[in-house]
């Protein structure tokens, strides 16, 4: 019998190597399918927009972005606006921006004037477009403004960092900034702002400018702000930062003849949240803050006061004046402060006129006041240097730069002339109260009188009855 070789155990051993190369595959494929994730999930792909900007929005360190590194952020989608509350879209929680400035006193940064969520605001990034055609992106932090009530809507900076991008805060004055919601960065911005510049001028030393917060419910008394404005004139201020939320007819012609002669820089403030529900009266401070750093460049010295309010000397016939020889007081004059705040009397306007009066003026009217006033910080208005502050309040500043300070004034120096219209809790105050003549007002009365009555000739003419 002839011998043949036995085929089943040679088919079984192929069929193993075939199994074995099969398994070596699989795993082969499997580990470069792997490999393959890791990779992407580490460089993402550049033809995908979310992926080209979260690139750039990682580390935050400012990085440049041009077309020739596949980064080119939507171009703006209109001119920048200063002065206009412009939404941040995206973001979970309201979001509006008004204006933004050159911060390089302690950082590098430009600050913008915001009003969001008072605490746990959306998280934004900012994009700068600079005079030399680059495109930067940076981290911003968002920083409520202290004078908020505990609202749920705040006043707030936002602080966009130039740190480590090479970029010194100078450079931004002229730019354009937009904030930009961090989960939706990759979209055209929704708000344009032109980056202003806060370098203070040469010969400033001694300007006075006037801060004042947001006019609303209509406001309309015409005849009494031309008496304001003019013994303000005579006091020293050459300048008026005002905010229009709503004005009479009559006092918006009054505010335009007082614009159109440079005296008054008349800002719109159609603030989208609801005053003293959402946010305190109006965002007013925004509007201190906005005048504050609006002022830096031109004002050597700030008032911040309201329209039924006046600071009269006791001495000196000028509000420089005194502010000088307060500061001249300090020996060395390196430990003058920079801030002085003024106490505040109330002169009722319920109280019977004075019967001495050498005019028919308001503030030559009404010299009855509070005997006893304020106690510094309670109800108090000040005077700065703007490049010395950082955040301003209502009655005192919050915040001044390293190395400043501020004082109050004694009130044989100055007070703080306070017209106001209701008694404080109630009428009974009006009666209550401890009261005495102060005629201080007296003092300009016949320079100021001439001053309303030429005013007043002029407004009869261009003005409607």
């Amino acid at each position: 019998m002839r011998w043949r070789p036995r085929a089943a155990p040679t088919r079984a051993k192929e069929r193993a190597n075939i199994s074995f190369f099969i398994f070596i595959m699989f795993f082969a494929v499997f580990g470069v399918i792997i490999l393959t994730e890791l990779l992407l999930l580490e460089r993402p792909p550049v033809n995908s927009a979310r992926s080209r900007y979260s690139d750039a929005l990682q580390g935050w360190e400012g990085r440049t972005e041009t077309g020739a590194d596949g980064v080119d952020p939507p171009p703006p989608a209109h001119s920048a606006l200063d002065a206009v509350w412009q939404p941040v879209a995206g973001t979970r929680f309201k979001f509006f921006v008004y204006s933004a400035y050159v911060e390089g006193r302690t950082t590098d940064a430009v600050r913008v004037i915001a009003a969001t969520k008072t605490r746990g605001a959306d998280a934004v990034v900012c994009r700068l477009w600079l005079l030399d055609n680059r495109t930067l992106t940076v981290k911003a932090r968002v920083k409520p403004i202290r004078e908020n009530w505990n609202l749920k809507y705040s006043a707030s900076y936002v602080l966009c960092s130039l740190r480590n991008t090479g970029v010194r805060a100078q450079e931004t004055a002229g730019a354009v900034v937009a904030v930009l919601a961090e989960a939706v960065a990759h979209r055209a911005p929704t708000n344009l702002l032109p980056v202003l510049d806060t370098l203070p001028k040469p010969g400033i030393e001694e300007n006075l400018h006037v801060c004042v917060k947001p006019f609303h419910y209509s406001y309309a008394r015409d005849s009494w702000l031309v008496e304001w404005f003019e013994l303000n004139r005579l006091l020293g201020a050459s300048h008026f930062y005002m905010y229009n939320e709503s004005l009479s007819t009559q006092v918006a012609c009054v505010l335009d003849r007082y614009r159109r002669e440079g005296l008054v820089t008349l800002l719109q403030w159609k603030l989208p949240l609801v005053s003293k529900v959402e946010i305190r009266t109006e965002g007013q401070f925004a509007a201190f803050n906005d005048c504050l750093y609006r002022s830096m460049s031109s004002a050597g010295w700030l008032l911040v006061i309201d329209v039924d309010e006046v600071v009269l000397p006791r001495r000196e016939r000028t509000l420089p004046a005194l502010l000088t020889a307060l500061r001249s007081s300090y020996n060395p004059p390196s430990r003058a402060p920079s801030a002085f705040l003024f106490r505040n009397a109330f002169f009722y306007l319920r109280w019977k006129d004075d019967a001495e009066a050498p005019a028919p003026l308001l503030t030559a009217r009404k010299t009855r006041r509070w005997a006893a006033p304020h106690a510094i910080k309670n109800r108090s208005k000040y005077a700065l240097r703007p490049t010395d502050a950082v955040e301003l309040g209502n009655h005192f500043i919050w915040e001044l730069a390293p190395g400043a300070s501020a004082v109050g004034v004694p009130t044989d120096r100055a007070l703080l002339h306070h017209y106001r219209m209701a008694c404080e809790f109630g009428g009974m105050q009006c009666i209550m109260v401890p009261s005495t003549i102060d005629r201080t007002a007296h003092r300009w009365v016949e320079e100021l009188m001439q001053r309303v009555t030429a005013e007043k000739q002029q407004l009869a003419r261009t003005c409607p009855a």
